[in-house]
C-alpha cells in the first residue's frame, strides 16, 4: 500500500509513504500536531485515483495515537487507539497485545502457565495496557484452549510495549514492539525492541506506519502517529 498522510492546515507538512508491505514497520516521520486525511491507495497507483480508505485523524499534542483499518478488504474500518507514552510505575512495564491475525478470530494471551494478561481478544482488537512484572517471560497466545504460539521477552522498567500478533509464511507470528521507554520518549523507526532507537525531544509528532495484511483477502493496517510532549528531567 501507498500512505497518504496530508495535513488540513499545511501542504507542506504533507508526505507519502510509498510500498509499505505486509509486516512491515516504516520509520517515524516528524511532524506537527493537527489534523490530518490518512488514506490508502495500492502501491503505485495513481495519487489522483480513488483511495482504498481513507479517514480524517485529529493529532493532539501531548497525545499519541495508532490509527488502524481494519476488517477484510471489502469491508475495511478506521478506528484510532490512544497508545501509552506515559510511565508505568517501578518495578512494572506495560504491554498490550493487537491480534491482526484472521487464524485467530478469539484468542487468550499471557505467561506460560499463568493467569491470561488478555481474554478473548478478537480479530482486529487492541487491548487496553496492562502493568506487568519486569524481567524474562515466555508469553503464549492461545485459542480455543490450546497453545497457538509463543514468544521470550524481556520487559524493562519504564518501558511501554506492544504485542503484534501476525501471520509470516502461513505461520502466526508473535511480535514485540517498544511503544515508549522513559519520560515521554518514542521510538522513531525500524524494528523489535525500540523501533530502531530513541527520538530527541521534541514538542512536535512523529508518524509511521505499520502495515499487517491477514491472508483470504483480510487486510489491517496501522498508521502510527504520536504527539510527543517535551522531554521533562526525572528526579533521581
Amino acid at each position: 500500500m501507498d500512505v497518504y498522510v496530508e495535513s488540513v492546515a499545511d501542504p507542506m507538512d504533507s508526505f507519502v509513504m510509498p510500498g509499505v508491505a505486509y509486516g512491515a514497520v516504516s520509520p517515524y516521520h516528524q511532524s506537527t500536531p493537527g489534523s490530518y486525511v490518512i488514506s490508502m491507495r495500492a502501491a503505485g497507483a495513481p495519487a489522483d485515483s480513488p483511495s482504498v480508505i481513507a479517514s480524517t485523524v485529529d493529532v493532539m499534542p501531548g497525545g499519541a495515537y495508532t490509527v488502524a483499518g481494519v476488517g477484510m478488504s471489502a469491508s475495511l474500518m478506521l478506528s484510532v487507539l490512544h497508545d501509552r507514552i506515559d510511565m508505568p510505575e517501578a518495578g512494572r512495564a506495560g504491554v498490550r497485545v493487537i491480534n491482526a491475525a484472521t487464524s485467530l478470530p478469539m484468542m487468550d494471551y499471557g505467561p506460560a502457565g499463568e493467569e491470561p494478561w488478555a481474554r478473548d481478544v478478537g480479530f482486529g482488537a487492541a487491548t487496553g495496557y496492562r502493568e506487568v512484572p519486569l524481567g524474562t517471560s515466555n508469553l503464549e497466545v492461545t485459542a480455543a484452549g490450546r497453545m497457538a504460539t509463543a514468544l521470550g521477552v524481556t520487559l524493562d522498567m519504564n518501558s511501554v510495549y506492544t504485542v503484534l500478533l501476525i501471520e509470516r509464511d502461513g505461520a502466526l507470528s508473535a511480535e514485540l514492539y517498544l511503544d515508549s521507554v522513559g519520560s515521554a520518549s518514542v521510538p522513531v523507526g525500524g524494528v523489535e525492541a525500540g523501533f530502531g532507537g530513541m527520538a530527541q525531544p521534541s514538542s512536535g509528532s512523529t508518524v509511521g506506519v505499520l502495515l499487517v495484511a491477514a491472508g483470504l483477502g483480510g487486510l489491517l493496517t496501522a498508521l502510527v502517529v504520536r504527539a510527543r510532549r517535551p522531554a521533562v528531567p526525572r528526579a533521581r
